[in-house]
């Protein structure tokens, strides 16, 4: 076998080698990206909800604090009219602690238990602590949607970026994932409807059955 064969035959062995390899690659990023992508589908349907609450509560708080739940959801990428799954990920965060904040606002305004009880679902402490429970289930779903979209997409990236992949990753169309990350003012606030509880204070220092007599 001359010496011209058998480089052909190594070159077309290294060839197809490197296809194999390519072939590979792609399809661990797919499965890693597609991972990342549902695993985000949960913070939208968390988010989703979510917002829903806190319309519903603004809805039930008029007067200038309702204008100021406005304005915070307003200053997000709602503004834009895309739907919460067209946003990008830090779009998405900072619809959270928009969220957050609007849910504050709603819950510290003066007034507020006057106008939760005078709404015909919010009528009875029994319902308050409902919607207490809900909107606490609300965020625990959107947290562990927040760690499991991390966890997948932080593996996503990192098969991206190590090398060797990192050399075709690009070429491939695999871009970075972001991380859904919280802002300091999510970290420490958490929606507490406990002023509206029987042994709650509200904002304005009053106890909740002191705000009814």
């Amino acid at each position: 076998m001359s010496t011209g064969i058998i480089v052909l035959i190594v070159v077309a062995a290294l060839i197809v080698a490197l296809a194999l390899w390519a072939v590979g690659v792609y399809n661990g990023l797919v499965r890693r990206r597609n991972a990342s992508t549902e695993a985000l589908r949960g913070i939208d349907v968390a988010l989703e909800t979510r917002y829903d609450q806190v319309s519903q509560q603004a809805q039930v708080v008029e007067g200038a604090v309702g204008k100021e739940v406005e304005t915070v959801l307003g200053a997000t990428a709602l503004r834009t009219g895309r739907s919460i799954r067209e946003m990008s990920v830090k779009e998405k965060s900072e619809l959270h602690a928009a969220l957050d904040d609007a849910q504050r606002r709603i819950v510290e305004a003066p007034g507020a238990l006057a106008s939760f009880e005078a709404y015909p679902q919010m009528r009875s402490l029994a319902n308050v602590e409902v919607l207490q429970r809900t909107v606490n289930e609300t965020e625990e779903r959107l947290q562990a949607a927040r760690r499991a979209y991390n966890a997948a997409a932080t593996d996503y990236n990192t098969a991206r970026q190590s090398f060797p992949t990192v050399l075709i990753a690009g070429v491939l169309g695999f871009g970075h994932h972001d991380l859904f990350e919280l802002t300091n003012a999510v970290k420490r606030e958490q929606a507490d409807l406990g002023g509206f509880l029987g042994g709650g204070t509200p904002a304005d220092g009053t106890s909740a059955a002191g705000s009814r007599a």
